[in-house]
């Protein structure tokens, strides 16, 4: 089984991401890039799918973000 892959970069002052060679979205930051990253893995999850979050470093190396517990909400 294949694993989602939501690929976060700066390009120029903007942050991106990526699933595969297809940009999904570009945000000011780096939090609200990672937060969009972290929506579009756990929907994956929530389908059944395997996803993962990779942040570029300024050395060029491709570190794993973990995924955050989605909030639950109350009955």
């Amino acid at each position: 089984m294949s694993i989602l892959e939501y690929v976060i970069r700066q390009q120029d002052v903007r942050w991106e991401v990526w699933l595969g060679d297809r940009l999904v979205s570009r945000h000011p930051t780096r939090t609200e890039a990672v937060s969009v990253a972290e929506v579009l893995a756990q929907g994956a999850v929530a389908r059944g799918e395997r996803a993962k979050i990779l942040a570029g470093t300024m050395d060029g190396v491709a570190v794993e973000i973990p995924l955050r517990e989605p909030k639950r909400q109350r009955a």
